[in-house]
């Protein structure tokens, strides 16, 4: 699943970088994942596949183009968020000495 993790990010890397992307490209995209984070990362797919089938139209609406931007960017966002979470609390090794 990793590679497909990775590339998943790659293109979403991409697009935010103000490139394109067709809808074949995102059809080509496969992953799996556990619970939370395959939800974050059926979002993203959601929303990549939207921007690609606007890109395939034609679509040159920049203001779209960075509705679209910002709420990959906030998939993405969600995806590293799920990929490493940070440590609970109170789940630190304790110190004996103390």
């Amino acid at each position: 699943m990793e590679g497909d993790l990775t590339e998943l990010i790659g293109t979403l890397l991409r697009v935010l970088d103000g490139g394109r992307i067709s809808r074949e490209e995102v059809e080509d995209l496969a992953f799996e994942a556990g619970a939370e984070l395959q939800v974050a990362l059926n979002e993203a797919y959601i929303t990549l596949l939207e921007f690609a089938y606007d890109c395939d139209a034609g679509g040159n609406d920049e203001r779209l183009g960075d509705e679209m931007r910002a709420a990959l960017q906030r998939s993405l966002d969600e995806i590293i968020r799920c990929s490493d979470p940070l440590p609970a609390k109170g789940s630190e090794a304790s110190d004996p000495d103390t």
